[in-house]
């Protein structure tokens, strides 16, 4: 009799072990990706040419995406000066290493940028 509780707890011990190894392999997996590519060096400042948000900038300020070409993602809501999007165009760069002004109002300034060839 103690030979079978012995046995069935261990296997309800190697069941919860197996379900711990899972849960802590799923949890590692999630929050190691990079699902939006922020750390790719991969991104483009660009005008933006969506006609709706023509007039949302301030004064001297034109609107601008981050798009990154690989992975078909962008980010629309930041503006930048023409003469600092001239000089940013063509240039990669990571999301994470682009700054911008978080006192302005939508679209957010964009302050800086580190690109690839700065690192």
């Amino acid at each position: 009799m103690t030979d079978a509780i012995a046995a069935t707890f261990q296997q309800v011990s190697t069941a919860r072990s197996s379900k711990l190894l899972v849960l802590a392999m799923l949890t590692m997996l999630l929050s190691g990706c990079d699902w939006w590519a922020q750390r790719q060096c991969a991104w483009y400042l660009m005008p933006d040419t969506d006609k709706k948000r023509e007039g949302t900038t301030e004064q001297g300020f034109i609107p601008v995406c981050a798009r990154n070409l690989d992975v078909n993602k962008e980010y629309c809501q930041i503006q930048a000066t023409l003469e600092f999007a001239e000089k940013s165009y063509g240039k990669k760069f990571r999301y994470i290493d682009m700054e911008l002004d978080l006192n302005s109002s939508f679209p957010r300034k964009v302050s800086n940028i580190k690109f690839c060839s700065d690192h």
